[in-house]
């Protein structure tokens, strides 16, 4: 059984083929090597450099391809880069997932332009640099996925503003093709202007499907394995023009017997809702999917008016749906949310008679029993202690 692995993308500067590529060899240098064979295997005429270099004081790794000769035209077809793959000399898993990135490329054209697939036709993306960047990708990620269960997140992408320069003319930020590829994606607006993400590296991403936060990696509690900075090529004013890639793996937890997890917590106070109101809209978003917990306390607010305090803990990949639906359900104008780490007990859930019982093991080793409160409401207080003695210390 592979070790599970999770891999997050931060793309500060943004995304682009040699950023991906730059980031993963500054995690795993001892791929350096192959890269430059594998380059060279596809065509003679490029030189390869990898090296260190800074970026806004950030150092990192600069994955980079020049073309010794200008005689390979920049213009193919998809099928003709396809063929070039297909007589390479990688092997087949490699082949396949390159040839898989360039057609997620090839559809998302397709479609800008109107044609069938068999009539696209590559122009800045099909240079050389890009056909050795979306390849070279492809090694990176199969060498990981061969080794290890991978999963993928990434951090909300900079979309970008501006006009870029392409064979087609002048084109608002992100091309065309760059905003179909982006569907799926996360985005945050910045406001620092020029191409954030290229044609490849949001082919990439789409290949990847990354989750949108590390917690969705469905890993229990992580460790940092590694980590890899990917400088870009731009330089910007305000930020350092990097991709970040973080890699976990699977860590025992540090207290015995118990599971660490990332969490949201969400609160808002409520000065303007009746009790008896806020107690309904409170108990419909308990039954919310994700909601892990609810607790409200009285407080002295603004004004001097007496104020529910409500902390809200849910999974943090349905944060948005619950502020959404607590927008919708309470009088609150504004939430304040933050992430969280927790530790619990494992726990199980077994049978006696027509009782169910949460047990589980402390870190002494003790074993704890406790009724479900929902069986013991229709009893009387007495009846509930002795029920609640008769199980709990068997």
């Amino acid at each position: 059984m592979k070790q599970k692995l999770h891999i997050h993308l931060d793309p500060i500067g943004g995304i682009s083929g040699d950023m991906f590529i730059s980031a993963m060899l500054d995690a795993e240098p001892n791929l350096k090597r192959n890269v430059k064979t594998i380059s060279e295997k596809i065509i003679k005429d490029i030189k390869i450099t990898i090296k260190k270099k800074s970026n806004q004081h950030i150092s990192g790794t600069k994955f980079n391809v020049d073309l010794i000769s200008t005689k390979h035209n920049h213009h193919r077809s998809f099928y003709d880069i396809k063929k070039l793959i297909e007589e390479s000399p990688l092997n087949i898993e490699v082949k396949e997932i390159a040839i898989n990135i360039f057609q997620i490329l090839a559809k998302a054209e397709s479609q800008v332009h109107g044609v069938s697939l068999k009539n696209v036709s590559f122009h800045e993306i099909g240079a050389w640099d890009s056909i050795i960047d979306n390849i070279i990708a492809a090694y990176i990620i199969n060498n990981i996925v061969n080794k290890y269960e991978v999963t993928w997140s990434c951090a909300n992408v900079p979309i970008g503003k501006g006009l870029v320069k392409t064979a087609h003319g002048l084109l608002s930020i992100p091309a065309p093709a760059t905003a179909i590829l982006l569907k799926n994606i996360p985005i945050i607006d910045d406001g620092i202007a020029g191409e954030r993400i290229t044609p490849t590296g949001a082919a990439i991403l789409s290949f990847l499907k990354p989750l949108p936060n590390i917690s969705s990696s469905g890993i229990g509690n992580l460790k940092i394995y590694k980590q890899g900075i990917g400088i870009g090529t731009k330089d910007f004013k305000t930020i350092p023009n990097i991709l970040r890639v973080l890699i976990f793996k699977e860590a025992k937890p540090s207290v015995k017997n118990t599971l660490k997890e990332v969490v949201s917590e969400i609160i808002f106070d409520i000065d303007d809702q009746s009790p008896e109101d806020l107690a309904l809209s409170l108990d419909t978003i308990a039954q919310k999917e994700g909601t892990i917990d609810i607790v409200q306390k009285p407080i002295l607010g603004k004004k001097g008016r007496v104020t529910i305090n409500i902390n809200i803990l849910c999974k943090v990949e349905k944060t948005e749906e619950l502020i959404e639906m607590i927008f919708n359900e309470t009088s609150t104008l504004g939430v304040r949310h933050s992430i969280k780490g927790r530790y619990i007990l494992n726990r199980k859930i077994t049978k006696i008679s027509h009782f169910n019982i949460k047990q589980t093991k402390r870190p002494s080793g003790k074993i704890t029993k406790k009724v479900e409160s929902d069986n013991l409401k229709n009893y009387s207080y007495k009846n509930r202690k002795a029920i609640k003695n008769k199980i709990e210390n068997n």
